[in-house]
C-alpha cells in the first residue's frame, strides 16, 4: 500500500491554543462532586458507622487530595489582581499604626507572639489545598488567642480579639491575601467554615474590611496625623 503523506509537526511553541473544559464552571463542579462524595461516604457500608469526626476527616482528605491537583486552575477562578495590589497598599500606607492606636490592651503586645503570628499567615501563600490555606490562618489567630490566656485576661471576646488580628494582618502584609480568601471561601468544606477555623477565617475578613476603609475615627490618633503619616507612606 503507498504510504501517507506525514502530516507537518506542530508549531514549535511552549503552549497550544485551545480551551481548557476544566476551566468552565470549575467551582460549581467541585461543590458538586463535593457534595456527591458526602452522600456516598454517608451510605457506603465502609463509612455507614463512622462518627461525624471521621467523616469530616474523610472529606478533608478527599479536598486536600481534588483540590492540590487542580489548584492552579481553581486560585485562577477567584483570584482578584487588583485587590491584592491595594490591599497591599493599603498595608504600607497604614503601617504606622501600633497597637496603641487600636486600643490592644498593652499585657498582650508580646512582639514574639505577634511576629510568630505574622509568619504563620504568611504561610498561607505555601500551601495550595484550601483547608491547608485556611490552617495557617487558624494557627495565626490561635497565637493570638494564647498571648490573651497568658496575660492573666481570660478568653479574648471578639472586641478584643480582632484589634490585636488587625495588627498582625497588617505588619504580614500578605501578598495575594484577597484572592487566597476568595479561594477559600469558594472552596473549603462547608462544615469546615462552621468550626474554629471559620470564625478565623471570618475575622481575617473584618480585618481586610477595616484596614481597605480605616480612618482617623477608628484610631487613636488626631486626624491631621493621620493625614500626615498617609502621605509620607504612600509612594
Amino acid at each position: 500500500w503507498p504510504q501517507r503523506p506525514r502530516p507537518p509537526p506542530p508549531p514549535n511553541s511552549p503552549s497550544v491554543d485551545y480551551e481548557f473544559f476544566g476551566q468552565r464552571d470549575i467551582k460549581d463542579r467541585c461543590a458538586g462532586f463535593g457534595y456527591h462524595m458526602e452522600c456516598a461516604f454517608e451510605t457506603h457500608p465502609a463509612w455507614k458507622s463512622s462518627s461525624e469526626s471521621d467523616l469530616l476527616s474523610a472529606r478533608n482528605c478527599l479536598e486536600k487530595y481534588v483540590m492540590t491537583k487542580i489548584a492552579d486552575l481553581a486560585f485562577k477562578s477567584t483570584a482578584d489582581d487588583a485587590a491584592d495590589k491595594a490591599l497591599q497598599k493599603r498595608c504600607e500606607q497604614l503601617a504606622f499604626i501600633s497597637p496603641a492606636m487600636l486600643e490592644v490592651k498593652e499585657a498582650i503586645c508580646n512582639e514574639t507572639v505577634f511576629s510568630l503570628a505574622r509568619e504563620e499567615l504568611k504561610k498561607v501563600n505555601s500551601y495550595r489545598a484550601p483547608g491547608d490555606k485556611i490552617a495557617c490562618v487558624t494557627r495565626s489567630c490561635s497565637l493570638i488567642f494564647s498571648a490573651f490566656k497568658f496575660s492573666g485576661g481570660g478568653a479574648a471576646g471578639a472586641d478584643e480579639f480582632l484589634p490585636a488580628f488587625i495588627c498582625v494582618v497588617l505588619g504580614a502584609n500578605v501578598p495575594g491575601l484577597v484572592s487566597n480568601c476568595e479561594y477559600i471561601e469558594a472552596y473549603a468544606n462547608r462544615n469546615t467554615l462552621m468550626t474554629k477555623a471559620g470564625y478565623c477565617f471570618c475575622n481575617l475578613r473584618s480585618a481586610i474590611e477595616f484596614i481597605m476603609t480605616a480612618d482617623s475615627s477608628v484610631l487613636n490618633i488626631e486626624e491631621n496625623e493621620f493625614e500626615r503619616l498617609i502621605k509620607e507612606n504612600t509612594k
